[in-house]
């Protein structure tokens, strides 16, 4: 996680708790692309899911909590550049703590 996002961390785990908050890290840190042994989780249709570059997964969206939904894309084979090495990414797109 890059430091200018630590503070979007401490807030998730103030609102949903570590315990939460740990699970969706280990999620999307080693299988973003399957469905989460406990939390929901489902694949966006429409404009909503289009994934924002070629390699980029559609937007799934993952209930933390009740109160929580977090919707994230995912590319396994990200280049910065066109000479850039190939690493996975988790692109957080949106984080609400409102209900549905």
């Amino acid at each position: 996680m890059h430091r200018q996002f630590m503070e979007h961390w401490r807030q998730l785990v103030d609102v949903v708790g570590m315990k939460a908050a740990q699970q969706f890290w280990d999620h999307v840190s080693q299988s973003p692309g399957l469905p989460d042994p406990i939390a929901a989780t489902c694949v966006l249709k429409g404009k909503a899911g289009k994934p924002q570059g070629e390699g980029w997964s559609r937007t799934i969206h993952y209930e933390i909590s009740g109160a929580g939904r977090i919707d994230y894309q995912y590319c396994d084979a990200y280049k910065k550049d066109a000479d850039g090495d190939e690493h996975k990414v988790v692109a957080i797109l949106t984080i609400n703590y409102r209900s549905h």
